[in-house]
């Protein structure tokens, strides 16, 4: 982290022979499918999976600190943690910030470690406590002032620390007035998940994970300690907004339209010794954002991002490669792209959906001044603009088409129970896949093709009569500037079933699908018996699914209601044993757009959770 004030988802072939056959073809390997059959994602082998507790037994806890620099004055430690400042200690850092940062900071590393599994940092397993140094106090670390802010992780001979100025540790206090103050605090923690990150051997070259991988790490734990998956960081926006990105992207899409290396190759510029910016705002902040390790969480496994911090020395997808082989890893990346054109994210689902909500339609630039190009603006949108001739073949906008394993995303209208498209790649390694939410919300995905006939069963309606066209470059490997500053173009020519391209301003992410604001009790009681309610419409508009867990059995009744508290849906109390559960509200005539209160009691509790119905 730079100085400055801390931030922080095959069928058998039909026995009887189709009249077209889609081809998919990976070094060397032809694999048939009939046509429009739809695809369903094989395992990828070897599992990918490891847990760090294999190498790490359990650690004592230390009970000294490493002696190593100069200038300390004071000392404050406790269980895993100690605190030294120099002679300069801004007189805002007192024991009633340095106490609870510690603890704060014991707490949060005994779950990662006890709990998720991740080994202490490289002080802990030589016997010596985790270490935050006071910046701008005199320390051996630096010759700031006692007023500069800031926080960072760095090191002291070999060993990490956090090197933190006087701004975060005071907000800490319970007498700190800061706006950010809570933001500040959770940027303590990440800073030292990088004290734990540096000593692993994995993304020595991927810079962009050393920060999503990060944020991924205090993001799960959060949630697995809450089970509340209804919220993530902003900055995961940037994927889902601009999928044509790279996976292993730092800074985003710059201004002369290349992308940031995987370490920030091509980002940093300067004029005399002023930084200029070389980025678009939001964009910008991609490498904090953590889709790609959520998603191999999600649907891996957690122990898949662990893994890749153990057997990926230089970047990601190249170590998983010398794993998985060239063939899954290219299908790894498709899988990616297609289930974040759906947001099939399982349980990060609706949080994903909020961000896109949140970001969909601002206008990005250059971020801020002096700037490097004054880039012109675009309007963000998550699908890709094309234009049609009069033979119906879609072009795509050159400047958002997909760098090395991007992608881009086309809706396309349909009718009819089959959709074609033909499928024309430009650039190399290019795929095409059609999927679509059905009106259900059931996620359904055709196999992909690397040209020709693309084509997909509408057997489920697609909700709203709308499909997606993914087109991926599945490249993995970062070899120079030439790779990020490579866009892969292609044609699509429109077939059978397929009416048109749809409007790329339409949020087509929504179909089939409730947008879930809040959740909240309305009781206070301990032992709660109800936990990760979710909603989705079916049948159009004719019904509702409750989605829920119960930790014990008990008593279930489940109502939704008009903001006026009009019932429009109920179920009465019924028994129903420990585990998920789903339930299914009618509506007779349907339901109009609009906020919904979803009311979930359960063990003695009532729950809300806010249900925005989109047109």
């Amino acid at each position: 982290m730079t100085k400055g004030t801390l931030s922080c988802e095959t069928s058998a072939a039909s026995p009887r022979i189709r009249s077209l056959t889609a081809i998919l073809i990976y070094a060397g390997t032809i694999a048939a499918a009939s046509q429009g059959d739809p695809y369903i994602w094989p395992q990828y082998i070897p599992t990918i999976n490891y847990n760090f507790k294999s190498e790490n037994p359990t650690l004592t806890m230390p009970t000294k600190d490493l002696e190593d620099c100069s200038g300390v004055v004071g000392t404050q430690s406790s269980g895993w943690w100690t605190f030294k400042w120099g002679a300069k200690k801004n007189s805002l850092v007192t024991e009633a910030a340095i106490t609870p940062m510690l603890e704060r900071l014991n707490k949060d590393f005994a779950y990662f470690r006890d709990t998720m599994g991740w080994p202490p940092d490289k002080r802990v397993q030589d016997g010596y406590r985790s270490a935050v140094y006071l910046y701008g106090s005199g320390l051996c670390t630096d010759n700031a002032a006692n007023t500069e802010k800031g926080g960072w992780q760095s090191g002291v001979g070999s060993y990490p620390i956090i090197l933190a100025s006087y701004y975060p540790v005071y907000c800490f206090d319970p007498s700190c007035k800061y706006g950010d103050k809570e933001n500040q605090m959770g940027g303590m923690v990440h800073e030292g998940i990088h004290c734990i990150l540096a000593g692993l051997p994995g993304a020595k070259q991927a810079a962009w994970f050393q920060e999503g991988g990060n944020t991924w790490l205090q993001q799960q734990a959060a949630a697995q300690q809450t089970n509340d998956y209804r919220s993530m960081g902003f900055l995961n926006g940037c994927t889902f907004i601009a999928p044509f990105m790279p996976v292993e992207c730092y800074s985003g899409w710059l201004q002369d339209g290349s992308f940031g290396g995987p370490s920030a190759e091509g980002v940093n510029k300067y004029n005399g010794s002023q930084q200029v910016c070389t980025w678009r705002t939001f964009l910008g902040g991609a490498q904090y954002g953590n889709i790609f390790p959520t998603f191999l969480g999600e649907w891996l496994g957690l122990g898949s991002v662990p893994w890749i911090w153990k057997n990926c020395p230089k970047r990601v997808l190249e170590g998983m490669a010398a794993a998985l082989g060239e063939e899954q890893t290219r299908r790894l990346i498709m899988e990616y792209r297609a289930k974040q054109s759906l947001i099939d994210m399982k349980k990060w689902s609706n949080a994903c959906k909020q961000l896109l909500n949140d970001n969909f339609g601002r206008s990005i630039g250059p971020e801020w001044e002096p700037y490097w190009i004054n880039c012109e603006t675009w309007k963000a949108t998550p699908y890709a603009k094309t234009t049609k001739d009069a033979d119906g073949v879609l072009t795509p906008e050159q400047r958002t088409t997909p760098g090395w394993s991007g992608a881009n995303q086309i809706p396309l209208t349909v009718s009819g129970t089959m959709a074609t498209v033909d499928f024309q790649p430009i650039g190399k390694n290019m795929t095409c896949q059609l999927c679509y939410r059905a009106a259900d919300g059931t996620p359904v995905y055709g196999t992909p093709v690397s040209s020709g006939p693309c084509s997909l069963r509408l057997d489920k309606a697609p909700g709203r009569g709308v499909v997606i066209a993914v087109i991926c470059n599945t490249d993995y490997i970062y070899e120079d500037k030439t790779t990020r500053k490579a866009h892969f173009d292609y044609r699509l020519r429109l077939g059978e079933g397929v009416t048109g391209a749809a409007d790329i301003y339409t949020k087509w992410y929504n179909v089939g699908l409730v947008t879930s604001a809040s959740q909240t009790r309305e009781t206070a009681y301990p032992g709660a018996r109800c936990a990760a309610v979710q909603t989705w419409l079916v049948d159009g508009r004719n019904s509702m699914i409750i989605e829920y867990d119960l930790p014990a059995a008990g008593a279930v009744s489940i109502g939704m209601y008009t903001p006026s508290g009009v019932a429009v849906g109920q179920l009465p109390a019924g028994y129903k044993q420990s585990g998920h559960h789903e339930e299914r509200l009618k509506f007779g005539n349907g339901i109009p757009a609009g906020m919904y209160l979803i009311k979930v009691t359960a063990g003695g509790n009532s729950f809300f959770t806010r249900a925005t119905v989109i047109r």
